[in-house]
């Protein structure tokens, strides 16, 4: 394979390259062009040494790649979530990786205590990575300690992508979504796993256990690392112990109505025939009650305007509404006036800045026709002297 020497080169490279498959197989771009259905989510370094579709043999379409510097993956970075949240939600991915590489230039750049000018706030988070395993890290020799914080640097992200929202919604959806963790080691070609593989939380296993239903079962959204590595009835039985996993509790529906009920009947009461007739609204007709609604907020709209704190022009306005059944209670009605005073103010404060601004330019106006006037009567009395 020749080395690029500029973009000449990679013009022709990708001439050739296309020639050749275009050879092979005439339909391939025509094929590629449809669409793309991959199976796989990578979010890996943005080393150049890492080809993706080179060290797994795949073809263009296979895998969703999103690259960064020390595949972080932050909870703030809006790429990052688009690409999770597109590849998730619409593309339907099956694998999540998360995949790091030995020798990353962005994890030693983040052990060393040198700055390296914007890229110091990006590479914060795996720095506090180092902090918190510094002694693992620094037990270990020199040659290992990058590796390892690459390690841990792809575990934090797994951990990170496994709680995402999106992810939570395709595991209730039923899909067989899996987060991975791999290692790129680049002096053999080998990729590693870590074993640190998250998939969608065992509530059938759970409910086949606690005896109750799937809705029923409870898991702790904080923990589901460990509970998606749990893949037996025994496992599953520590975690029910450990609190982990339970069973939620019966909704229990308070009886103290029908004891009240029940103690008034023994004392005889609600025992006779009662009023009703049998009409829909023989108890309480809906008219009663929007009259007394009614009553409640005129009366209020009256008080209002005898205190001075709307005009008769908001007061006629406000009963023409509540006779129309505007407003719920006196509540909202109160709100509305609210609102009301203040955009009435708001008005009346930009109406009179214009006011003010208008006069201030009329009086700027005549000034300046005054220095005018002045200016000409003045040559024309030098002229006449």
């Amino acid at each position: 394979m020749a080395t690029i020497q500029g973009t000449k080169d990679v013009l022709e490279n990708n001439k050739e390259w296309a020639a050749q498959v275009q050879a092979k197989n005439p339909d391939y771009f025509a094929n590629l062009a449809k669409g793309q259905s991959p199976k796989l989510l990578w979010i890996g370094c943005a080393d150049s040494r890492v080809a993706v579709d080179v060290l797994t043999q795949t073809q263009p379409g296979d895998i969703f790649v999103h690259r960064n510097i020390a595949n972080r993956i932050p909870s703030e970075d809006l790429s990052a979530l688009s690409v999770i949240e597109y590849a998730v939600k619409h593309l339907k991915v099956e694998h999540v990786v998360v995949a790091g590489h030995t020798g990353c230039g962005g994890v030693k750049a983040a052990m060393s205590n040198g700055s390296v000018g914007i890229l110091d706030h990006w590479l914060r988070p795996i720095k506090d990575i180092y902090q918190a395993n510094q002694s693992e890290i620094d037990a270990l020799p020199e040659s290992e300690r990058v590796d390892r914080l690459s390690e841990l640097n792809v575990i934090q992200g797994v951990d990170t992508v496994s709680r995402l929202p999106v992810v939570h919604e395709a595991w209730k959806e039923g899909r067989s979504l899996q987060v991975h963790g791999w290692i790129m080691q680049l002096h053999s070609g080998l990729l590693k796993d870590l074993n640190v593989s998250v998939s969608a939380p065992k509530q059938r296993l759970a409910s086949s256990i606690l005896k109750c239903g799937k809705r029923k079962v409870w898991i702790d959204p904080n923990e589901v690392s460990e509970i998606s590595q749990a893949n037996s009835r025994q496992d599953i039985r520590k975690l029910v112990k450990s609190g982990l996993i339970f069973k939620k509790p019966q909704v229990s529906h308070s009886r103290f109505r029908t004891r009240e009920l029940a103690a008034a009947k023994r004392l005889g009461r609600h025992t006779g025939y009662g009023k009703r007739k049998g009409t829909a609204e023989a108890r309480m007709p809906s008219s009663v009650l929007w009259m007394r609604r009614m009553r409640v907020l005129r009366n209020m709209l009256r008080k209002y305007r005898e205190q001075g704190k709307i005009d008769r022009h908001m007061y006629h306005e406000l009963y023409v509404k509540s006779k129309g059944n505007t407003f719920k209670n006196k509540r909202v009605l109160m709100e509305h006036i609210h609102k009301a005073k203040a955009e009435n103010a708001r008005i009346k404060a930009l109406s009179d800045q214009a006011e003010a601004h208008r006069l201030r330019n009329k009086a700027a106006r005549e000034r300046r026709a005054q220095r005018i006037a002045s200016k000409r009567e003045a040559l024309i009395s030098g002229e006449q002297q």
